[in-house]
């Protein structure tokens, strides 16, 4: 990558708290020659607070300087294909217990924003079930690397725990076509589309009911409960935090407005829009993530009905929360119900 000077980048997005970088990011900077440790230390920076935390100025100001040592736009790509499980953190291990792949990437969404990663969205778009890469720093140097790493280590993840004949039916990219182009079919092994509207990974809906091998579904209530806990630690009050906090307490009233939602935070229906794509959003997805979430923390609950579950989340019936459910899942309510909760 060329190096920049910090006057002519594009400013930093926002984000409160402080969070580690992604073990795996400094595992793939440490292979590729460049010493984290000492690379923070030349910055100023604690070494310690590169897994111990960082706010978002420290963050990246280190992956700025990464990227230019680095000096290779397809570091990303190569980077996403090594994965060493005994170094994942606490949404690492939380996804590599999960009893399918479709469960895993769903903990990987909800969970991702302990570390410095990107936001991602999984969703059922026509015949395709869809992860997409909400990146907030996809215009700093290191972004569209930082996309092509998340998306090689999702597939990667997927292969090594679930299946390794799982190949996505397609790649968007936002990114322009790269010089080393060729690259993204060897690792992905699929027709690969630049300039698209989103970052997103189209995939098999088959796919995500595929079991995986490293399940532990007797974890699976004390990872998430301490994901959780990490999540309240971290603070994040952002514009789509709140929005989602208002969502979550509207919807058992119905699907809440985007207007009841932006006139509660005090700003306009186009404001709220804005600020939402500043975060990576959309409110429809924001929506269709704080319905998942509240629904598979419901579930651990096995005294509470499958069907009532449905009025609480403003669906308008049953049918439609079960379909729902298994476009985020793979799985209906009752088979997620006894695969998350360890048989409680």
């Amino acid at each position: 990558m060329s190096p920049r000077t910090p006057d002519s980048l594009p400013k930093a997005p926002a984000r409160d708290g402080r969070a580690p970088l992604p073990r795996p990011l400094l595992d793939a900077l440490q292979d590729a020659g460049v010493a984290p440790a000492a690379l923070a230390q030349a910055l100023g920076l604690d070494p310690a607070a590169l897994e111990a935390g960082l706010d978002g100025a420290q963050a990246d100001a280190f992956l700025v300087a990464a990227w230019q040592r680095v000096a290779d736009p397809a570091f990303g790509l190569k980077a996403g294909r090594r994965l060493r499980p005994e170094r994942f953190g606490l949404s690492g291990l939380a996804a590599l217990a999960s009893p399918t792949y479709g469960e895993a990437l769903a903990r990987k969404a909800r969970y991702n924003r302990l570390v410095w990663g990107d936001a991602y969205a999984l969703a059922r778009q026509d015949a395709d079930a869809v992860l997409t890469v909400q990146a907030r720093d996809e215009a700093r140097p290191y972004g569209p690397a930082k996309v092509d790493m998340e998306l090689a280590s999702v597939l990667a993840f997927g292969r090594q725990f679930a299946d390794p004949a799982i190949t996505p039916r397609a790649l968007h990219l936002r990114r322009p076509r790269p010089a080393f182009a060729a690259l993204y079919r060897e690792v992905f092994g699929c027709p690969v589309h630049f300039g698209a509207p989103a970052n997103a990974l189209h995939l098999d809906p088959a796919d995500l009911g595929r079991p995986m091998r490293s399940a532990n579904p007797g974890a699976v209530p004390w990872l998430d409960g301490a994901a959780e806990a990490a999540l309240q630690a971290l603070g994040d009050d952002g514009l789509a935090a709140r929005a989602r906090r208002l969502a979550a307490q509207a919807l058992p009233g119905g699907e809440p407005p985007l207007a009841r939602i932006a006139a509660a935070l005090g700003c306009s229906e186009r404001t709220l829009q804005r600020r939402l794509a500043d975060e990576g959003w959309t409110w429809r997805r924001l929506l269709d993530d704080t319905r998942r979430e509240l629904a598979t923390e419901a579930l651990r609950d096995p005294r509470r009905p499958v069907t009532e579950l449905a009025y609480l989340l403003g669906f308008v019936d049953a049918n439609s929360f079960y379909r729902a459910f298994r476009r985020w899942t793979g799985r209906s309510p009752q088979a997620w119900r006894r695969g998350s909760a360890g048989g409680r």
